[in-house]
């Protein structure tokens, strides 16, 4: 008898044991990976040509037009800044390879739509670097539209005081190249 009460109680507490609850846990690793995107594209005016074909011209200068405008977009995840600066301290004569023709004569306004920072809308000379966005820069997130409105040789400040008909060029086809460069930040 007691053998099998043994026995009982033996399974009885076998049946305890193997009859509870297990816990079980498994681990999902969840991952966020933030890329940062910054866009800047030339929508129109990729290559600015101004002409001086009269005395007028020379005299009171090339005032902005749409043909001598300059639209890019920017689509950034991250605040940002844009900064313009140009290749050379002066244009380039493409003839004589004179360098006479300093960047000062060239103004430009930039202006901001669809969500862009607010800039001035002031006139500028162009210098050799500026940044054209605002110092604490735009807003992330969205598409936002800028244009820069291009001048030349009108003799008022912040440009070159002096006319084109003053400063007496030689006749040749200047150039520079003009950077625009977006960073975060």
């Amino acid at each position: 008898m007691r053998k099998l009460f043994f026995t009982l109680t033996m399974l009885i507490f076998s049946q305890f044991c193997f009859g509870q609850m297990v816990q079980d846990q498994a681990v999902v690793p969840v991952s966020v990976t933030l890329n940062s995107i910054l866009r800047l594209t030339v929508t129109s005016g990729g290559n600015i040509v101004f002409v001086f074909n009269t005395i007028a011209q020379y005299t009171t200068g090339i005032a902005a037009t749409p043909r001598t405008t300059t639209t890019f977009q920017v689509s950034s995840s991250r605040t940002y800044k844009v900064t313009m600066a140009t290749e050379s301290a002066t244009f380039i004569g493409l003839e004589t390879g004179s360098i006479l023709f300093t960047n000062d004569n060239v103004g430009y306004t930039t202006t901001a739509a669809g969500g862009g920072a607010v800039l001035d809308g002031a006139l500028h000379g162009l210098g050799v670097t500026q940044e054209i966005t605002p110092v604490l820069g735009a807003p992330a997130g969205g598409s936002h539209i800028y244009t820069v409105a291009w001048q030349v040789g009108q003799g008022v400040a912040p440009m070159k005081a002096t006319t084109l008909a003053v400063q007496s060029l030689a006749t040749d086809i200047y150039v520079n190249n003009i950077f625009l460069t977006l960073t975060p930040m």
